[in-house]
């Protein structure tokens, strides 16, 4: 489903960020499904929703590690383009994290 108006994604989505008119682009772009919103929900809850492979696209742990790590549409988030602030550190040190995090049983918190 596309936004009002009936246009696709790919409309105004390419495969890079188009910066005069603050349009994120990526060649994987696409909508993600709604029972992966994290929107409202408690950091207990993002993290189980995470792990889950029924909402997370049908990923184990070593396979959330590595698209964590190394998959270019979650690197996006550090080179969002104009008008976007980065997010903290780096894409290597972010899996770094991730993996040192399932290495100790990828514990959720309680709330």
């Amino acid at each position: 489903m596309g936004p009002p108006g009936g246009l696709a994604c790919d409309s105004c989505h390419h495969e890079a960020n188009f910066d005069p008119a603050r349009v994120p682009g990526h060649p994987q772009w696409r909508l993600a499904p709604a029972e992966m919103a994290w929107q409202g929900r408690t950091l207990g809850q993002v993290c189980a929703q995470i792990k889950d492979p029924f909402r997370n696209g049908g990923k184990d742990m070593p396979a959330l590690v590595k698209h964590m790590s190394e998959d270019s549409l979650v690197g996006w988030a550090w080179s969002p383009g104009a008008g976007r602030t980065p997010a903290p550190g780096t894409q290597k040190a972010f899996g770094a994290l991730v993996k040192a995090w399932a290495a100790a049983g990828a514990a959720c918190p309680k709330s």
